[in-house]
């Protein structure tokens, strides 16, 4: 974490029956229910995000990735980062 924002890398996955988020061999990875269609996916990943991070929507903003699955997110000043990424 660099002064009040994170960067972190995440592999999205999408168009599954279910949410999920699970940390593997050092990364990030999260399956979202909506398809990469009119922007629908990267607003749910952020949506997502922001609960975990304990943020507002619009700390959390995607960097380099908007239309690739493999994505660079900066979160604006986390109340909460789970163990896995520290």
């Amino acid at each position: 974490m660099d002064s009040n924002h994170l960067i972190i890398h995440i592999n999205v996955k999408t168009g599954l029956q279910d949410n999920y988020l699970k940390f593997e061999d050092g990364q990030i990875i999260l399956g979202i229910k909506s398809l990469p269609l009119k922007n629908k996916a990267n607003l749910e990943v952020i949506k997502i995000l922001s609960k975990l991070f304990r943020v507002d929507d619009v700390d959390v903003i995607i960097i380099k990735g908007m239309s690739n699955n493999i994505k660079t997110i900066k979160i604006i000043d986390p109340k909460f980062i789970p163990n896995e990424i520290l």
